[in-house]
């Protein structure tokens, strides 16, 4: 996967495959460039590399961190996209969404009838336990 480095500050930018043109960022004379396909390609404060790329696993606890861009001393280029875990709030509201789904048409007909042996208000209390970890 290409990638276009900004050297002064070293972001990176995902090009979605590998390119054989491209325009610079903020480039207005609309200049394109035709990279061929040799990596790196210097482009003055721009490098064009081809990157490893590095999707650290999620799961139910975690959720996606920042972007980082790791330059080896060979040049190697590893674009990782991090996993941290989640914060205590955040896991309380996918579970406070998670119960309100599962109140549907069919739970509220049969707690108005009387028919649902207390299964609406056990539910409501399972949401405010949650609630009160916001």
């Amino acid at each position: 996967m290409d990638y276009l480095v900004k050297i002064s500050d070293g972001t990176a930018e995902s090009l979605g495959g590998t390119v054989t043109k491209l325009q610079l960022p903020n480039q207005t004379g609309g200049d394109v460039i035709f990279t061929g396909d040799k990596r790196p390609v210097d482009l003055g404060d721009y490098i064009l590399v081809e990157a490893k790329e590095v999707d650290e696993p999620l799961d139910a606890t975690k959720k996606r961190g920042e972007t980082t861009v790791e330059v080896d001393r060979y040049g190697n280029v590893t674009v990782t996209r991090t996993a941290v875990a989640k914060t205590e709030a955040e896991l309380a509201q996918e579970e406070i969404n998670r119960l309100e789904i599962e109140i549907t048409p069919h739970h509220m007909r049969e707690a108005i009838l009387g028919t649902d042996d207390g299964w609406l208000a056990a539910q409501q209390e399972l949401i405010n336990s949650e609630k009160a970890k916001l």
